[in-house]
């Protein structure tokens, strides 16, 4: 009787493992397009964001109502902030701090400002607003006071770039339950793969979360030339040794003095 009872708790414990759990709110997006191809005279882009907002049978709407957060992250890179000072009355490198997969751009979208949307401790985590932004160094016990000043000077000069930024309007509810984002792609962004994580919020609480990515990608004479330099090193090589050649040679028959 005993081992009948547990076999049927068991049995139970199973079948409540199996049952997926109820989500309250879920979320539906698509972008505009997944792959943008850029030119040499490429003076900036968009993409729409579209998601809806969907609620089980039993979820009633939110008091406070929904908030939105949309962070696009461009490709990771090792990026290297250095510090100049004045030594015997010259500029030079006198320290610097290496940032390992760091984002090479960094943009947020949002209803309302970013600390408005929760606590700094739930947007560190979770990498939201560029407060939250985890830049990792390749040596980090190294002068952790200092670092933070190198984060900054970091956050500061790609702001100024225009490759990070936060919009707390960047995202619009065109319905309670229908919101729309515009992503800005500008000039100087970097090539390659950019993620794009969506968090439904509200009253500080993460209740959803979805991810998508998209791609730019160079087209035309200079994706030719990437493609050559990357896939064949030593003919490009020469191709621009025998071009630099020709280039002189031709300027010196244009200008030379008889």
């Amino acid at each position: 009787m005993g081992g009948q009872m547990i076999r049927l708790v068991l049995t139970l414990v199973a079948l409540i493992a199996a049952v997926p759990a109820a989500r309250a709110e879920a979320l539906i997006t698509s972008l505009s397009t997944h792959r943008l191809q850029i030119t040499s005279n490429f003076v900036g882009s968009e993409i729409v964001l579209f998601g809806s907002i969907e609620r089980d049978s039993q979820t009633v709407a939110r008091s406070g109502g929904y908030d939105m957060a949309v962070v696009v992250r461009g490709p990771r890179a090792k990026i290297i902030t250095r510090r100049k000072d004045r030594v015997f009355g010259i500029w030079m490198n006198t320290d610097a701090r290496e940032f390992v997969e760091v984002p090479t751009s960094y943009t947020l979208l949002s209803n309302k400002p970013a600390e408005a949307l929760a606590d700094l401790d739930v947007r560190r985590r979770q990498q939201i607003g560029l407060q939250g932004i985890a830049l990792q160094t390749s040596r980090p016990g190294t002068n952790p006071e200092g670092t933070v000043t190198f984060r900054e000077a970091f956050l500061r000069i790609n702001q100024a770039r225009g490759l990070f930024r936060e919009n707390p309007t960047g995202v619009t509810f065109l319905t309670p339950t229908l919101f729309r984002a515009t992503i800005p792609v500008v000039s100087n962004t970097p090539v390659g793969a950019f993620e794009v994580d969506i968090y439904l919020m509200s009253g500080g609480v993460i209740l959803a979360r979805e991810n998508t990515n998209f791609e730019v990608t160079k087209t035309g004479f200079e994706a030719f030339v990437a493609n050559a330099a990357r896939d064949n090193g030593l003919i490009y090589g020469m191709a621009a040794a025998a071009m630099a050649l020709f280039t002189g040679w031709a300027a010196s028959v244009v200008f030379r003095r008889d």
